[in-house]
């Protein structure tokens, strides 16, 4: 079984989290990484599955009593999702600090920052601390979305790279094909990245509405052109000249899929680098 999206990033001690979906903490202690030491999270879209584990990152790191300040980078929503999951917490927080040594209260250690990305100019600078230089650009997640504005602005998906001393590792979150991604993900050393079996995910997504296809014409919309197929991944990843592929967030990822074969043949096609079908708790 696979858990939600979330992928660790480990330079020198640091631990840097990239999507927080549900269970992530679950997921953490069993790969034997506190949650306290999580340094900062980076989301790539606001998506329940990339951000359910959120609240209880938050309030799990807080019961540890060795939390420390700790920053949410992402997309537009990402201050207002960080206030409302600091919100959720605010009850059983309330009832454990009645017996609980005197530390920081979790609205005194996480707090959330909104790069401003584009996908049409050079990948932006967004963090660097001593371990690495976290780059981000626009991707695109979202492009058939109905244009909508939100309180907190219009809805975004982010791609990050990560350089460090010795390689770099891109993150492409949801995509589909995206030119900033491929420019983004140029000569990087990892490329985890996203993949669709487009025919098998919309027998599933027929089975679980039970609804006729002029129904679900948004729908199959955004599986065919905000996700990325494996003949689209071979031709990105040979385009950017990366140096291995690991597909990871597989949709629909069934558990009872025996045949990866539709995951990976169509990257083969286009790209003579490694390509590893990620699994939970995979390391490189």
């Amino acid at each position: 079984m696979r858990s939600q999206p979330a992928s660790l990033l480990s330079v020198n001690g640091a631990h840097y989290l990239i999507d927080a979906g549900d269970g992530v903490v679950r997921q953490l202690t069993q790969a034997g990484i506190p949650v306290a030491e999580v340094r900062q999270t980076f989301l790539t879209h606001l998506h329940a599955d990339h951000v359910a584990g959120l609240a209880p990152l938050f309030l799990f790191s807080w019961t540890s009593a060795k939390a420390r300040p700790m920053t949410v980078y992402g997309p537009p929503g990402t201050s207002h999702l960080v206030r409302t999951a600091l919100d959720y917490i605010d009850t059983p927080v309330n009832i454990h600090r009645l017996q609980y040594p005197p530390v920081p209260m979790p609205v005194e250690l996480f707090s959330a920052e909104e790069p401003r990305v584009s996908g049409d100019v050079e990948p932006s600078l967004i963090y660097e601390d001593e371990n690495v230089s976290v780059y981000a650009t626009e991707n695109s997640h979202y492009t058939t979305m109905p244009a909508f504005v939100h309180p907190y602005g219009v809805d975004r998906s982010y791609s990050y790279r990560f350089d460090t001393a010795d390689r770099s590792v891109v993150f492409s979150g949801d995509t589909g094909q995206s030119h900033a991604l491929a420019k983004l993900a140029k000569d990087a050393d990892i490329l985890v990245i996203e993949v669709i079996d487009l025919e098998r995910q919309m027998e599933v997504v027929r089975e679980m509405s039970g609804l006729p296809d002029s129904q679900l014409k948004m729908v199959m919309d955004h599986m065919a052109k905000e996700h990325i197929s494996p003949d689209q991944i071979g031709l990105l990843a040979a385009k950017a000249s990366v140096g291995q592929l690991v597909l990871t967030h597989v949709v629909p990822g069934l558990d009872s899929e025996q045949d990866i074969t539709p995951y990976v043949s169509g990257v083969r096609q286009h790209y003579a680098g490694a390509v590893q079908l990620g699994s939970d708790f995979d390391c490189l």
